[in-house]
């Protein structure tokens, strides 16, 4: 047979913890499942290629756009291929049952590993896949204690809720494994060559997504990497926004609404989300926001000291590279289309705009990295709640009236965040912002620690004046970001 041939990827960096319980898995004698999901680009399949590589492979995927039918012709086919039966790709395939069939013939016994990539295309973002395969499993496959079975996809939403909550494949041996971006530590091994400031920028602007990073690793600045694959004709950022949504969600057009809606806000509540899109604020809302927020494209915050129900709970988009696009990509599309920045790539990014905006994004990235700040600060091993604090009379123009990270912590104390990503130090300037926001929080008669998270670290006179108990800076969160 012709099993797929991987070769060893000498530069494949990170993912230990991942690789350690695919590891585990495969010294288990039983038959197993294993469901992988993640955003598009997020290394999915090099993972799981250089983790099964050393197994008979047969990888099938998924093709964009193409019918269940379709789907199941080119899966015979490519079994045909790998066991060298050219028949096999004439078999007539009414269902998936038919399909799973003929490659039963060849996973009866043996280590194999059976992968199906792209799942929300090869079902067509239907059940019948699943449960179908639900019927080769527990008559065929699971008898083999050799065999491992991937399904993976691009579509978290489908994958969680077709695949992981089926009824079909409860409680049949399955492993599953939501796999996320690059955290900064990653980020920082791959871009080995850059200066902490560099790595950072890059991590805020298009996230820890591998196959993103590869494109600005190539030129000599993050900068110069990020405008050359943004600005110019029929670059890789510039057009990358439409594949992201035809590979993660089915055809909705609600969902890029949503997107779209919120990339002109810092934030906004369900009710403004539900009368944008003109819906009401039932189920149907309920699941486009839980699909999205599934993907990792939008986030919820609610404030720390309230349930994550509360009306006060507002949505923004997370994802750092559809952020990035929003702001600077869409906007002069058409030139860049034109190819009017082809020259100079770098003449379409206006640096004041860009240096203000990577402070709302550090401002994301230290609320969503609360737990290594507990951990600078010393008090990881006491409970707390964390997250952004805001009150009725927060408003989008006003933002003075957000504290965009606070710590209720169970030893009675409040630890209060002022976070800057400037390009200088912060300057005395920085206490009057503080104390307004102070005066607007309910200390509830608690002790009050005053922590300043920076890129550049402070100046001596604001240093001097000890008014912080704490001051953050790259060099702590690099050093403690594992």
């Amino acid at each position: 047979m012709n099993f797929e041939e991987i070769k060893p990827n000498k530069n494949f960096i990170g993912r230990e913890y991942e690789l350690h319980q695919l590891d585990e898995i495969k010294q288990v004698d039983e038959a197993s499942i294993i469901i992988v999901y993640g955003r598009r680009r997020v290394g999915k399949t090099e993972l799981l290629e250089q983790a099964f590589r050393d197994r008979h492979l047969f990888k099938f995927e998924g093709i964009e756009g193409k019918t269940q039918a379709e789907q199941r012709r080119y899966v015979l086919k490519k079994l045909a291929d790998y066991v060298g039966e050219p028949l096999i790709a004439k078999v007539k395939s009414d269902t998936w049952l038919d399909v799973f069939e003929a490659i039963s013939l060849y996973i009866k016994e043996g280590e194999c590993t059976l992968y199906f990539e792209e799942l929300q295309w090869l079902a067509d973002y239907q059940k019948d896949f699943i449960t179908e395969l639900k019927h080769a499993w527990d008559n065929e496959w699971r008898h083999n204690p050799k065999l491992i079975l991937i399904l993976c996809g691009s579509s978290p939403s489908f994958m969680i809720n077709q695949v992981v909550h089926s009824k079909a494949l409860y409680n049949r041996s399955q492993y599953e494994m939501a796999l996320k971006p690059f955290s900064l530590a990653e980020t920082a091994e791959y871009l080995s060559k850059r200066s902490e400031r560099e790595i950072m920028d890059a991590y805020l602007t298009i996230g820890g997504i591998p196959e993103y990073l590869k494109r600005i690793k190539k030129k000599s600045s993050t900068f110069l990497g990020l405008c050359d694959n943004a600005f110019r004709e029929n670059s890789f950022f510039s057009s990358e926004y439409e594949r992201i949504f035809i590979s993660s969600l089915a055809n909705n057009i609600h969902y890029k609404k949503i997107v779209d809606f919120l990339s002109k806000r810092r934030f906004a509540t369900r009710n403004e989300i539900a009368k944008y899109l003109k819906l009401n604020r039932g189920g149907s809302l309920t699941r486009l926001l839980e699909d999205l927020e599934e993907c990792r494209f939008i986030q919820k915050y609610t404030p720390f000291n309230l349930h994550d129900d509360s009306k006060l709970a507002r949505y923004c988009v997370s994802d750092a590279y559809l952020q990035f696009y929003f702001k600077f990509i869409k906007p002069i599309k058409k030139r860049i289309d034109q190819g009017d920045y082809n020259q100079n790539p770098a003449s379409a990014l206006n640096m004041e705009t860009y240096f203000k905006w990577l402070g709302f994004a550090f401002e994301r990235f230290c609320r969503n990295n609360s737990a290594i700040i507990a951990k600078i600060l010393g008090f990881q091993g006491i409970q707390y709640k964390a997250g952004a604090f805001f009150n009725r009379n927060a408003d989008e123009a006003l933002p003075g009236y957000q504290i965009d990270l606070a710590f209720d912590r169970a030893d009675n104390v409040y630890t209060i965040c002022e976070i800057k990503y400037l390009q200088t130090k912060v300057s005395l300037k920085v206490i009057e912002e503080m104390e307004k926001k102070l005066s607007l929080f309910p200390s509830k008669g608690k002790t009050i620690q005053k922590v300043l998270i920076t890129s550049e670290g402070a100046q001596e006179n604001l240093i001097n004046r000890a008014y912080f108990d704490k001051i953050i800076t790259l060099k702590d969160l690099f050093s403690h970001h594992a």
